[in-house]
């Protein structure tokens, strides 16, 4: 009997989609993990010392662990050079809301630790004519950064869209839903119920224009960016919100990048980006969709403004060190013309350098230095020395400072003035107390394939 049913088991059909063979799939992964100590006792991992409520613009050796493991499966190989293919994109995150420990085993508690989707998106080069790629689906869609910040600057759009790429240009159109309040609107709220629907949900479409330009030598080049965005008036098909409540609004948004390739793998990014009204973000890093403050008396960002300025640059000397530097400034302003006696407005600038210095081909020894300060409006500036040093073992023995896998033992100082303590402008101080002097010791690893 069991030798009729094995055999019955063996011979039935089986749907051709099971048959994935290895050339069809490959494995991608960006990942950090580790522990981390400081002397008042607290889970302090991921807690950071930066004074920026965004965005990591003053380091990141703090920061917690985070699991990115994605699968890219070619759904339609070329069948000669140039042909079409069509990819699918397709990347989860891991992270754990008490900020430091993502495993189970340390961890403990399921409820802290999400599992969700990142990226999905279908992309297909070559179709229609040669040299364009079209996209559709949910999309990392930034490509500039400052790694040693965890900051991508000058177009950092993720979202939900469709896009296209030909040659030099690029050119998407994306959506946002999120936000909290700014995208949402309780037609009840301060009313006797029922109205139906209570809540109704605003959604904010961005159109996106880049052309870059190549010149000189190498990589180099200039790169132009556009964005256009617009949301639309609270209302459903019986009832809209009053006109100073959630009204339609809209903004612009310019910028320029200069990349210079200055040979053996140096380089210097320059950029500068200015957006308006509803495209103000900008504060910290935040993308130009992380509108910034109040919005006007007439519920529109009217005179609202963000202005980013970036200058990222690598310098190896020879194969002894490697130093990776960088500079930042951001103001950020809310709607002008409004009556609330509030801070609404904020400047933040950080410069530092990370010098990573080859010991031995396996051994380097990273070092790391940054500056940074905040000033919201009619407050006092806060300012923030980081100084870093991290023994790192690396694997691979290549003398560079973008080779992973790494094994870093960390030692960081953090120190703070009065007003960034009594402003709490820190995840730190927020988490311990009033520490004008931070302590942070770990063991950590980062990689990406």
């Amino acid at each position: 009997m069991f030798s009729a049913i094995a055999l019955l088991l063996a011979s039935a059909p089986r749907p051709a989609a099971a048959d994935i063979t290895s050339d069809r799939v490959e494995f991608a992964s960006y990942g950090r993990m580790g522990i981390a100590w400081t002397p008042t006792g607290q889970v302090i991992a991921g807690k950071y010392m930066n004074l920026g409520q965004r965005r990591a613009i003053g380091g990141r050796l703090e920061e917690s662990d985070y699991l990115q493991p994605g699968i890219r499966f070619h759904l339609l190989k070329p069948e000669k050079e140039g042909g079409t293919s069509v990819d699918l994109f397709s990347d989860f995150e891991i992270f754990s809301f008490n900020g430091g420990i993502v495993s189970d085993l340390a961890n403990g508690d399921l409820d802290d630790i999400r599992i969700m989707p990142l990226q999905f998106y279908i992309e297909a080069k070559n179709v229609l004519t040669p040299g364009l790629t079209l996209w559709v689906g949910s999309n990392l869609y930034r490509k500039n950064d400052i790694h040693i910040c965890d900051y991508f600057y000058f177009n950092s759009l993720s979202g939900q869209g469709v896009g296209a790429y030909y040659g030099g240009l690029d050119i998407a159109v994306l959506t946002q839903t999120g936000a909290g309040d700014f995208f949402t609107h309780d037609f009840n709220a301060g009313l006797p119920p029922p109205a139906e629907p209570d809540i109704v949900q605003r959604q904010r479409a961005m159109f996106i224009g880049q052309y870059k330009v190549p010149f000189g030598a190498g990589t180099t080049y200039v790169q132009g960016l556009g964005e256009f965005h617009v949301v639309p008036k609270a209302q459903d098909a019986d009832r809209e919100a009053p006109d100073d409540v959630d009204p339609t609004d809209w903004g612009a948004v310019g910028g320029v990048k200069v990349h210079l390739d200055l040979g053996n793998d140096n380089f210097s990014d320059a950029a500068v980006r200015v957006g308006n009204r509803i495209a103000n973000g900008a504060e910290s890093g935040g993308s130009t969709f992380n509108t910034f403050g109040l919005p006007s008396d007439d519920g529109t960002y009217s005179g609202a403004l963000g202005i980013a300025a970036v200058e990222h640059f690598l310098w190896n000397v020879g194969n002894i060190t490697s130093i990776n530097g960088y500079g930042v400034i951001h103001y950020s302003r809310g709607g002008t013309d409004n009556d609330l006696d509030v801070p609404n407005d904020r400047l933040d600038y950080s410069f530092g350098a990370r010098a990573t210095t080859y010991l031995s081909d396996q051994l380097h020894l990273i070092t790391e230095g940054t500056f940074q300060a905040r000033k919201d409006e009619d407050l006092d500036t806060g300012t923030a020395v980081k100084l870093a040093v991290a023994p790192t073992i690396v694997p691979s023995g290549e003398r560079s400072s973008w080779t992973r896998p790494q094994i870093r033992l960390i030692y960081l100082i953090g120190l703070f003035n009065d007003a960034a303590v009594d402003q709490r402008m820190s995840a730190y101080p927020r988490t311990v107390g009033d520490e004008k002097v931070a302590h942070f010791v770990g063991a950590r690893t980062e990689w990406w394939y």
